[in-house]
């Protein structure tokens, strides 16, 4: 596909690049030169300096003849009225970043009105996979598929867990539980296990199991469950305000504080939250943040706009409570940087806000036979969780599992059907209406059928 990105900062470039990466033919446009020179320089792309609002900047950059068009500056409006333009110029489908909490409300009528395909609140993005990291207090990252029937979720093994030294095939009996172990982190490498393969202390495991399970595996390994009741924030964002308002609906009686240096801020926050503590103060202050129960908070979670006083908020918070920890790291190479560092739980906005639209971008490419419903991108973006929603009848329905001829390095870990979730077995059948859960560290699938060898 041909696709147009407007705006090239930290989201434009994430977005360009996970597009290019799926062998999109992408064209990025900045008014900045220097934007365009430094990403035409990292990336597959071609670049257009100019105003993407203009009808001559974009049919330079070939809006024309694209099939999307992304607008993700700085600027809402801008974003809204390059889609204008381009519905004016072409038929190509329509993205706008769009993360004012003043347009939150009025999303659904600026779609419609506005013909507008899609819009992606990065922030808005942000807060909902916080509030997915915080429902398990000792995961990493945690994903849901099938309306939040299945979780696929993160965590590391320590020394005092009693899952070092198990083989995979014996992890069901050994713990009373249904779960799918579908990927190790060991090191730097992304192993695709076996069932011989044996647990060791210091890898990082994703598995997948319904609710239920989740919680009977966590007991029954020693991870016990705590709720969540009480959180600290440090940096009234949008990100925070976006997550208080995701708090107040799970969980009405949580205790939270919020912590911020400018005085306008926190009057913001304090009339729309009347029930949140608000702490005019400097983060970085060490004794601020004790004499506010640091030690004794539930939740830790650091949102300011620098990356570095986020990863040292995380890393004091770690020392001293044993809060689960959560810190917005924007940069890429930090985030690189810091895997084998135990900071807790870190989101980058922009990341997620690229895997969205890149799920759209996918499920427009696809045949009728199936159709992606969900994408994350696990383990550094180095495997792909993806459900397909199985429309007819192909080459992997009705077939057991253990017949299907499936490429290398791809597991099929889930399966939704009326309601029910199956953790799949070798005699199970994948069905017309399923939906499906894959997991693939090989190149990206973009139909249910290219689960298998040629």
């Amino acid at each position: 596909m041909k696709i147009l990105v407007i705006g090239c900062g930290k989201v434009g470039t994430a977005i360009a690049s996970t597009l290019s990466k799926e062998k999109n033919d992408v064209v990025c446009c900045d008014i900045k030169k220097e934007n365009i020179d430094k990403i035409t320089s990292s990336i597959d792309c071609m670049g257009v300096v100019g105003n993407g609002i203009l009808p001559e900047v974009l049919k330079e950059a070939g809006v024309e003849t694209c099939d999307y068009m992304i607008a993700c500056s700085g600027d809402d409006e801008k974003n809204i009225l390059a889609c204008l333009v381009t519905r004016h110029l072409s038929k190509c489908r329509t993205i706008a970043r769009v993360r004012s909490l003043e347009y939150a409300d009025q999303i659904n009528y600026i779609m419609s009105e506005l013909d507008i395909t899609m819009t992606i609140n990065p922030d808005l993005a942000a807060a909902n996979e916080i509030s997915r990291i915080i429902r398990y207090s000792k995961s990493i990252s945690s994903d849901s598929f099938f309306k939040n029937r299945l979780n696929l979720l993160k965590i590391q093994v320590d020394d005092t867990s009693k899952l070092a030294g198990t083989k995979l095939a014996e992890v069901d009996n050994k713990f009373k539980c249904n779960v799918l172990v579908c990927t190790i982190e060991r090191g730097d490498d992304v192993i695709i296990p076996h069932g011989n393969d044996i647990i060791e202390v210091g890898d990082k495991i994703s598995f997948v199991a319904d609710n239920i399970n989740t919680d009977i595996f966590f007991q029954n390994i020693g991870y016990n469950y705590k709720p969540i009741k009480s959180y600290m924030i440090i940096g009234a964002s949008r990100i925070a305000r976006y997550l208080i308002k995701n708090i107040r609906m799970t969980n009405p009686k949580a205790t939270i504080k919020i912590v911020d240096y400018d005085r306008e801020v926190c009057n913001r926050i304090a009339e729309e939250f009347d029930d949140v503590a608000v702490i005019c103060g400097d983060g970085q202050d060490i004794d601020l943040l004790n004499k506010e129960g640091l030690q004794d908070v539930d939740s830790f979670i650091s949102l300011t706009g620098i990356d570095e006083e986020n990863i040292i908020f995380a890393l004091y918070a770690k020392k001293v409570s044993k809060a689960k920890v959560i810190s917005k790291v924007n940069r890429f190479n930090y985030i690189d940087t810091l895997k084998d560092i135990d900071i807790g739980s870190i989101i980058n906005p922009e990341r997620i806000a690229a895997n969205i639209i890149n799920l759209h971008v996918r499920g427009a490419k696809q045949s009728n036979s199936s159709k992606v419903e969900t994408l994350y991108r696990i383990c550094d973006d180095k495997v792909e969780a993806l459900s397909f929603r199985i429309r007819e009848k192909s080459k992997v329905t009705n077939t057991t599992l253990r017949d299907l001829k499936t490429k290398q390095d791809i597991i099929i870990a889930g399966i939704y059907r009326q309601g029910k979730v199956i953790i799949p077995k070798g005699n199970d059948q994948i069905q017309v209406n399923d939906s499906v859960l894959i997991i693939n560290k090989g190149d990206a699938i973009n139909n249910i059928e290219d689960i298998l060898e040629s």
